[in-house]
């Protein structure tokens, strides 16, 4: 059929996805188009009825139609139409009694119990408002026995979902609404006045059982068994801790924690032997040759039903679709493609759920497996005699191995995107993981959630033998996570990086195409014998990698000047909400890093590696020069811990004055474990240069903890390190924390010395600082203030912003503006709020300064 579609496209199914997926692309940079992308689609339409019809070629006409398509049905998401009484109306300052039903079941994360809520009704003391609408509600104090189903009923303000505005930050509003969720909820757990019994259904009844397997998995084993295991048959994450996952991801064996098609080949593959032997009994079925239809179709129940019950992530919903269409191919006698059943199944689940793009769980699960798929048969060709035991051996080890480098090459650079790390050891921990895990652990533990409700003594022993298991494995993955050379942090690669990343190697795969061997792991995979490239195909293909090459050559070239050989000086005041972070980039490369934020629970997040590494790593940042420490109070030094330890941090300032907190006790176990010891305030130099950037100590004086008894004003605000910075004929000072006290005496100290073009306004605009004789003295063309949105402690204090605005300086707020960039040769100076449409504000403009 030279007129097929087939013969312009030799998968079909995957250029309709890159098109599909092309439009939700597009549709989320550039919405707002819809009766023109119907206008498309109508035309994509005519043109494939046209080839129908006639018989004609259709090269173009789907790949259109899908691009159209994929556009509009993004569109609900980005542009949603919201109803009047939709819950993001009714986020004020009120407190509502909040009236709903749980639409998901009960998850912890960071020590605190959460939950998804579809808001029923709103009440306040001018009465009941019935809504529509998701709120993300958080739960602190004891975790309470709540199922999905649940009618909740709690008194509560709603808060606006917020991100922190930097540089290329994380989208945290459009993540939640791309949820459906458009709020949160803050309460004590005892806030919870009514749990109403769940309601009856089969997703509650679902959910039921996986309560069930999980109130079992309670009684057994220790802490870390118990979380994994959950993990592995019902998908539970939440207590699975922090080291464990580290651990996993320095390995390189984080897809164990996810269920994926591992665990669902599993399920399908014992299923399908168990009913084809159960229906080998009957001649009915043995006559027709109906063993393997009726093994397949039976199969899909469980096939389904372990989905179900495990949550159904975007991992297991590829697994499940991937097998399901695997299974079919008995029941129509059709040759099974992997490939086309990958693009199908992502199909599916973008037509059912577009944003499921942007999961990192769904590109990730989709890169592995067509790495596998498209890269294994061009990097090893197995043997066909595997006879003895050495060969199998050989042979699995081997097949392991390239199994794993072929995932770990198509995963990579999400990885390095997502999670900044190269691990070094993966195929390592996979050979020795994914045998105990995968068909040891797996297996036996669905084997006993499946037995749990009809012999409960039995399924114990099988969990309990489960956890042996992973006692064992958890502690190889451990002592492998800790050994020097297990993985390595890397910078964020950008888009266009990515893009050529992974056009050079599918470009060298295919051309590295051969005849395949026929061997059983080729056939497993159902990866079809193909015919040589053309030459046309060849040469494009040579282009593309040279092309790519290329460009990555002048991106090297490009980072390199900007990290080590420009010649101006950069600063970053960043968002990190209520606290401070500010980054110095100075000439010829060096940087600094003045605090890192933190809020005052320091388990509940962590600023510095959320929000501040991120952003290092975008600017292709992994050695910070100077690490400061103006105080130890939380809002300053939570972040820093992360940093210490993610960063090669050559030197550390600080006024040592210590603090009684967990986060402060963190950080100094971090610098003693990476032997950063910060010199003695009392004799270390207070002026310093690097490339031509002065800087000067200017608060406390060396002797201040000699002081601090007899000046009783001296508390840990006052003793800030605070830090004159000069540049040419720019000047900024970054004060910390310091009150009226400190104030007073720099100005008797330093005088006009202390004049600043650009200000960090000290204590986020307390009204116990920025003292009048202060203000006159720095006399500052550009305050900063460095405060989170709607602050419980009002800062900054109208009296302070009233004396800023009588000096004629102009106010910006990280709450408001986001991070604020600072650019200078010395001599011309730019100032660019994050959230001001990229409007640069020229310091000596006399326009109205933006309210703070």
């Amino acid at each position: 059929m030279p007129n097929s579609p087939v013969s312009y496209y030799s998968r079909p199914l995957a250029a309709l996805l890159g098109a599909l997926m092309a439009g939700i692309l597009i549709g989320c940079e550039a919405p707002d188009h819809q009766m023109w992308a119907w206008s498309v689609v109508l035309a994509g339409i005519s043109g494939v009825l046209y080839g129908i019809v006639r018989s004609a070629p259709m090269r173009f006409s789907p790949l259109i139609l899908f691009v159209a398509a994929g556009y509009i049905s993004i569109q609900p998401w980005v542009t949603p139409q919201l109803p009047d009484r939709h819950i993001s109306h009714f986020i004020t300052n009120t407190r509502w009694n909040v009236v709903g039903i749980m639409d998901s079941p009960a998850w912890t994360d960071n020590q605190r119990q959460k939950f998804d809520l579809t808001v029923e009704t709103l009440e306040n003391d001018h009465g009941m408002v019935p809504v529509t609408g998701r709120l993300r509600v958080t739960l602190e104090g004891e975790p309470l026995d709540l199922n999905m189903g649940d009618r909740i009923c709690f008194a509560g303000r709603i808060h606006p979902l917020r991100n922190f505005q930097n540089p290329g930050g994380f989208d945290y509003r459009r993540f939640m609404a791309f949820n459906g969720i458009y709020g949160s909820v803050f309460i004590p757990s005892s806030g919870i006045e009514q749990a109403a019994l769940h309601q009856s259904g089969f997703l509650q009844w679902v959910y039921r059982m996986r309560k069930i397997i999980s109130q079992t998995l309670d009684t057994i084993g220790e802490a870390d068994e118990r979380a994994v295991l959950k993990a592995l048959l019902i998908g539970e994450r939440g207590d699975v801790s922090d080291r464990i996952t580290e651990n996993f991801s320095k390995t390189g064996v984080s897809h164990l924690l996810a269920i994926s098609g591992l665990h669902v080949g599993i399920v399908a593959t014992t299923s399908f032997f168990i009913f084809r032997w159960m229906l080998s009994w009957f001649p009915f079925f043995l006559w027709r040759a109906w063993t393997r239809k009726g093994a397949a179709l039976l199969s899909l129940i469980p096939v389904l039903g372990y989905g179900l019950v495990s949550g159904m992530s975007p991992s297991t919903q590829r697994a499940v679709i991937m097998i399901v269409i695997f299974l079919m191919t008995f029941l129509i006698h059709k040759e099974h493609e992997s490939l086309n059943s990958l693009a199908t199944a992502a199909i599916l689940i973008l037509m059912f759920h577009p944003p499921a793009l942007f999961a990192i769980s769904f590109q990730l699960s989709f890169a592995s497996v067509f790495a596998i798929l498209y890269f294994l048969p061009r990097l090893w060709q197995p043997g066909g005699d595997v006879s003895g035991i050495r060969k199998r051996i050989k042979n699995y080890v081997l097949s392991s191995l390239w199994v794993t480098l072929s995932a770990t090459l198509g995963v990579q650079p999400l990885v390095m995107l997502y999670f900044n790390q190269i691990s070094l050891i993966s195929p390592v921990a996979n050979l020795i993981l994914i045998p105990l895990v995968g068909f040891g652990v797996v297996p036996l533990g669905l084997f006993s959630a499946g037995i749990s409700l009809s012999y409960p003594i039995a399924s114990l022993w099988g969990f309990e033998l489960c956890a042996a298991i992973l006692k064992i494995s958890l502690n190889l993955a451990d002592f492998l996570a800790d050994l020097p050379f297990s993985a390595l942090k890397t910078v964020t690669p950008s888009l266009l990086e990515l893009i050529c990343i992974y056009t050079l190697l599918v470009a060298l795969m295919t051309l590295k195409r051969k005849p395949l061997s026929d061997s059983q792991l080729l056939r497993a995979l159902s990866i079809p014998n193909k015919k040589s490239l053309s030459p046309g195909a060849k040469n494009i293909l040579l282009m593309l990698s040279v092309a790519s090459l290329m460009i990555l050559g002048l991106d090297v070239l490009y980072w390199g000047y900007q990290r080590f050989l420009r010649s101006d000086f950069r600063v970053t005041v960043l968002d990190v909400g209520q606290g401070t972070a500010s980054l110095l980039e100075f000439p010829k490369g060096p940087v600094m890093l003045i605090d890192a934020g933190g809020f005052s629970s320091f388990s509940a997040f962590d600023i510095g590696k959320m929000v501040v590494a991120p952003l290092l790593w975008r600017k292709k940042i992994r050695s910070v020069d100077i690490l400061v420490l103006s105080h130890a109070n939380s809002d300053h030094v939570n972040g820093m811990s992360y940093i210490a330890e993610n960063f090669h941090v050559k030197a550390i300032w600080a006024n040592t004055e210590p603090e009684d907190s967990s986060g402060y006790r963190r950080f100094m176990d971090v610098l003693r474990e990476q032997s950063l010891f910060p010199a003695d305030f009392e004799t270390f130099p207070r002026h310093h240069e690097i490339n031509g950037v002065s800087l000067d100590i200017v608060n406390p004086p060396p002797d201040f903890m000699k002081r601090r008894q007899m000046e009783t004003w001296r508390d840990i605000n006052n003793n800030s390190l605070a830090v004159h910075v000069g540049f040419g004929n720019v000047t900024l000072l970054f004060p910390g924390d310091i009150k009226s006290g400190a104030e007073k005496e720099m100005v008797a100290c330093y005088g006009d010395q202390l004049q600043s073009r650009i200000l960090v306004v000290p204590h986020h605009g307390s009204k116990s600082s920025s003292s009048a004789a202060f203000v006159e003295t720095i006399k500052p063309e550009t305050v900063i203030f460095t405060t989170g949105l709607n602050n419980r402690f009002n800062f900054p204090h109208p009296s302070v912003i009233t004396r800023y605005q009588d000096m004629g300086a102009t106010l910006l707020n990280t709450a408001t503006h986001g991070a604020v960039r600072i650019r200078t040769d010395g001599n011309a100076l730019t100032i660019q709020p994050f959230n001001a449409a990229n409007k640069a504000v020229d310091s000596n403009d006399s326009s109205e300064s933006p309210s703070p």
